[in-house]
């Protein structure tokens, strides 16, 4: 069995789940409401997407992570 492509399959979910944990404690703990914790969930995928892109066009390892570093 592939392992490796397991994981890979893994890795996107996790990834917006880990991410989705900012958001949405706000939402529950302060006065954000949830449209805006799904907004502010957007912003924080676009930035981990970003980063992830850009390291990979500049062959650095650092920001190939994005912001979950996975």
């Amino acid at each position: 069995m592939k392992w490796d492509a397991i994981w890979e399959a893994c890795k996107e979910p996790l990834r917006l789940l880990v991410l989705a944990i900012i958001p949405f404690g706000l939402a529950f703990l302060t006065e954000v409401t949830w449209p805006q914790a799904g907004v502010l969930l957007l912003v924080l995928r676009f930035i981990d997407k970003y980063l992830h892109e850009i390291g990979a066009a500049k062959k650095e390892s650092s920001l190939t992570l994005g912001l979950t570093r996975f």
